[in-house]
């Protein structure tokens, strides 16, 4: 689906964005990728996360913080529904309570849910990684990019 297609199915302060974390074995650093549509705009964000402790999560900390990084734009823009599309299980049944947060990382994201819940409706869509989905793609190489890769 074409960016146009997306951005005219949204509702009045509804966005959908597409999540993915990256992490390089060789550093120990990680990246998180973002592609957010809102109010007729695509955008992309990026981020290289600085949480040692959070590294040692490997990929799995780029995946979590780009999840927070929507979460955060949307809040910023006044955005009432995000839907998350992402391809870690995890993304969704740490928040949901289908997975148990063990993890000082994995509270911490749970704990940024439900804080970032009250003021936004919050969706999750599970999507097939490297399967050829556009923005799911397109999130990957935001997350690669973060950590210059």
């Amino acid at each position: 689906m074409d960016s146009e297609d997306i951005l005219k199915k949204l509702e009045p302060g509804e966005v959908i964005a597409y999540v993915d974390g990256s992490f390089d074995a060789d550093t120990g650093e990680y990246g998180a990728g973002v592609v957010f549509f809102f109010e007729g705009e695509l955008l992309e964000f990026k981020r290289k996360g600085d949480d040692t402790e959070a590294a040692l999560m490997r990929n799995i900390a780029g995946e979590l913080l780009a999840s927070m990084l929507a979460m955060q734009q949307a809040k910023k823009r006044g955005a009432k529904k995000i839907t998350i599309y992402h391809d870690y299980k995890g993304i969704s049944d740490w928040c949901t309570g289908a997975w148990k947060t063990k993890k000082e990382g994995t509270k911490a994201y749970r704990s940024y849910y439900t804080k970032m819940s009250e003021h936004m409706d919050i969706a999750f869509v599970k999507v097939a990684g490297h399967s050829g989905n556009r923005w799911n793609d397109r999130a990957d190489e935001l997350a690669r990019s973060a950590i210059g890769k």
